[in-house]
């Protein structure tokens, strides 16, 4: 192998390891494999700023308003009357690539 072969090899191989952590990033980012906690739903969001937002989650069959800013989270309140989940899906690519490949597997 001469040097010019060993530098394209090297330089392919810093590409793919690029892509990959590129690509893993992306997916933790966008929360692409989703989240396996099926105690644990977010109702609503609020944003107050660039970092900071208010939350309403369902835990169990507990609602509670949580403050969220960068350094902390805070219980503001337990709601009292449940409130009704509008907000949409986190990823709905996600969830209409796999209805798409069930769709596709059935044929």
């Amino acid at each position: 192998m001469n040097d010019l072969d060993m530098l394209q090899w090297l330089l392919s191989l810093f590409v793919v390891i690029a892509v990959i952590v590129m690509l893993a990033w992306i997916a933790k980012k966008t929360r692409v494999f989703g989240s396996n906690h099926q105690q644990l739903h977010v109702i609503a969001t609020l944003p107050l700023g660039p970092k900071e937002r208010l939350m309403v989650v369902q835990v169990g069959s507990e609602q509670v308003l949580l403050g969220v800013t960068g350094q902390q989270i805070n219980l503001l309140k337990e709601l009292p009357e449940p409130l009704v989940n509008s907000q949409p899906e986190l990823n709905p690519f996600a969830t209409k690539l796999a209805q798409m490949m069930k769709q596709h597997n059935e044929k």
